[in-house]
């Protein structure tokens, strides 16, 4: 059975309007299929793509340029293998990216990542309850039925997050989130300022709950692939950490949530430190 968020059939790529392009920054792994295609090309673009490529010990990927862009990136912020060649062109990361897939017992979970501007914003958008749909269902299911259905023994207690932020939770939460790998040069200094700007919020939630209970229940959604190895309460406690990071950030959700999931969820060594603090693996 696959299950899916109800907005994942919603998704649509942001291309040249997104602010944080998945095309910069970030190490572009290249399949063996699509190297093979990139090779019969005999043209410029062709030439470039051979160009391009390099191969290590984990497999092939493309070379970054002097700005860490892809080198098919074009300055008007679309990529030159879609406008020439189309979407069928891409290599497979590029093709699935922000989606994941997680296979856990006989279902699949499928998903979009929150580091995607564009998902954060259907995320936070949405109104009401975190909803899935299912191949087994008729109507959405929200999240403690879809965790049911899943034959998954998780306490409804634990689906909805009660911060309770005071100073000492703020040293604890950021000194948390300075012990993760950094993903580049900013992020120490965005988790300092939040430790010393931070003050115990009146309002955590800004009159936002239910937008950030559905940031919460998400951030668990897509771990549960370690549920058996840490169990409910550690998970939850990681998605209450992570939240309450959020709730201290001021500015713009949508662009808070893409970042720290851009920080923490897109490493496996973050997620487990984090996890670490709560479960026994």
């Amino acid at each position: 059975m696959i299950c899916r968020p109800d907005f994942y059939d919603r998704f649509r790529c942001l291309a040249s309007a997104c602010g944080h392009s998945c095309c910069r920054g970030w190490e572009i792994d290249v399949d063996d299929r699509s190297v093979g295609f990139y090779r019969t090309l005999d043209d410029d673009l062709g030439r470039a793509l051979t160009a391009a490529l390099f191969e290590d010990g984990d497999g092939w990927h493309f070379r970054l340029d002097g700005r860490e862009r892809c080198p098919f990136l074009r300055e008007d912020g679309l990529c030159r293998l879609i406008c020439e060649l189309g979407e069928g062109a891409l290599c497979d990361i590029c093709a699935l990216h922000p989606r994941f897939f997680e296979e856990h017992g006989e279902h699949e979970l499928w998903g979009l990542g929150l580091s995607c501007e564009a998902v954060s914003e259907l995320l936070w958008r949405e109104e009401g309850e975190l909803r899935f749909l299912s191949d087994g269902n008729a109507a959405p299911l929200d999240f403690p039925a879809l965790l049911e259905s899943l034959g998954l023994d998780f306490p409804r207690s634990l689906l909805r997050h009660r911060p309770q932020i005071g100073r000492e939770r703020i040293g604890q939460i950021c000194a948390a989130m300075a012990g993760t790998e950094p993903i580049d040069e900013h992020w120490p200094t965005e988790v300092e300022a939040t430790a010393a700007a931070a003050l115990p919020p009146d309002d955590p939630f800004r009159g936002h709950e239910q937008a950030w209970q559905r940031v919460y229940q998400y951030w668990i959604y897509r771990q549960l692939e370690r549920l058996e190895d840490f169990g409910p309460q550690a998970l939850a406690d990681y998605a209450g950490l992570c939240l309450d990071y959020l709730l201290l950030q001021p500015g713009d959700p949508v662009q808070t949530v893409r970042r720290l999931s851009e920080q923490i969820e897109y490493s496996t060594e973050n997620v487990d430190r984090l996890l670490g603090q709560f479960g026994i693996r």
